[in-house]
């Protein structure tokens, strides 16, 4: 592969900046009082640096390579070897080339502008802004961050990278939209495979199958994904598909999402296998099932710009508990899109591994593309729905259409 970080076709490049993101930046810095963001990543494509494809395609770091963004510019500071690629990207204002380190060009330009808060890519909390190697930071903190005067804030830039990968563009909602529909399209169709005999696995390969046709790829690890419960007794996490009959008398519920050209969709259906003398689902499943999909429902007419995490995850929670079932031991939602757990705020209540306040007390953004996924458990099964949504100014809106009932399997 070549050191370059930028590839040709005839006189196009490749490699670029996504310019909509930059206005995302630089109002983030402002509004979080940072002075200067910066990347730093070498050989990103064996390390990653979650950051990068979402500041544009196929961005990634080959050789020891800093980008700089202030409150209105952004820098890079870039080997030899790559210098005039990175002149040919638009957006970049400023290009230093380092003809020694990396680090001795990083210390003159943070010299020059005198930062008095820096973020860097560190977080505890969220591996979306965990990008930083250990190894990178001790280099950084030697050779540049000690020599400084006066000696910048370091802060994580946690809060930038969560408002600059959450806050889709309307280009973004429209290719997560593609798949959200795709994958609701191909859920619909699962009762085209249900016959006596059939198991999870001939699910997942039908489920695999038709978005493969199509072009499309699965948007978390093939092994995991669909996941295919259909029999109450066997228990299933994010541990591979278990390959299990169908059961007459309980519910299927499937976790599934498609992928393409870089977004990815996550959705969960509801699915019945009516039993040989029945005719409908009983009732008790279709009361359960209507109260994940009523408290969906009343969560996303809930969520709007500025309100939190925690305050819908309550309103779908309270409304599920209070009818007699169990809080269920996971968030009410996560944000989907470049990944299928996108990062950033969340929808949950204050369990450890959630109470924090970067992710479940900091108010949602117009932009934000989230999954909503209360769930259950009844003696015929989990009820899980799961929808993907999208914040807008005045309203949240549901990027596929959102299941309404119960699909009803009869075997033959």
């Amino acid at each position: 592969m070549p050191h370059a970080l930028f590839f040709m076709i005839g006189a196009r490049l490749i490699m670029k900046l996504n310019k909509e993101k930059l206005p995302i930046i630089y109002d983030s810095l402002k509004r979080n009082n940072v002075d200067a963001w910066m990347i730093v990543g070498r050989e990103t494509i064996m390390r990653s640096e979650p950051i990068l494809p979402v500041l544009g395609d196929d961005m990634a770091f080959i050789i020891a390579t800093a980008l700089l963004f202030t409150k209105d510019k952004c820098l890079a500071i870039v080997s030899p070897l790559d210098v005039d690629g990175y002149k040919m990207i638009d957006g970049i204002d400023e290009i230093y080339e380092y003809k020694t380190t990396m680090e001795e060009t990083i210390l003159q330009v943070l010299s020059e502008l005198k930062p008095k808060t820096l973020a860097l890519d560190i977080s505890a909390n969220d591996a979306a802004a965990d990008g930083l190697s250990y190894g990178m930071y001790l280099s950084l903190k030697e050779e540049v961050l000690d020599k400084l005067d006066p000696v910048p804030q370091i802060v994580p830039a946690s809060a930038i990278i969560s408002e600059v990968r959450g806050r889709k563009t309307a280009s973004q909602i429209e290719k997560i939209r593609i798949c959200a529909e795709k994958a609701e399209e191909y859920l619909s169709r699962v009762p085209e495979v249900c016959h006596e005999g059939t198991t999870s696995l001939d699910i997942f390969n039908f489920l695999h199958d038709v978005a493969y046709a199509e072009g499309f790829t699965m948007s978390w690890a093939e092994s995991q994904c669909p996941s295919v419960s259909c029999d109450p007794r066997v228990k299933q996490g994010h541990s591979g598909l278990i390959d299990t009959p169908l059961v007459k008398g309980c519910t299927i519920n499937i976790d599934y999402g498609v992928a393409k050209d870089g977004y990815c969709s996550d959705l969960q259906r509801m699915y019945y296998v009516l039993k040989d003398d029945e005719d409908d689902a009983p009732s008790s499943v279709k009361e359960a099932f209507y109260l994940v999909r009523d408290a969906i429902d009343a969560a996303r007419r809930f969520m709007k710009p500025g309100v939190t995490g925690f305050e819908v995850d309550q309103v779908a929670r309270h409304m599920i508990v209070d009818m007699g079932f169990d809080s269920w031991n996971a968030a009410l939602g996560h944000q989907v899109g470049h990944v299928t757990h996108d990062g950033g705020t969340i929808l949950a209540n204050r369990r450890p591994r959630y109470n924090k306040p970067e992710l479940i007390d900091t108010p949602l953004q117009v932009g934000n593309v989230f999954t909503i996924e209360p769930g259950i458990e009844i003696p015929e099964g989990r009820i899980g729905i799961e929808e993907d949504v999208v914040i807008l100014e005045d309203e949240t809106k549901w990027l596929a259409k959102p299941q309404q009932e119960l699909i009803l399997i009869r075997l033959k």
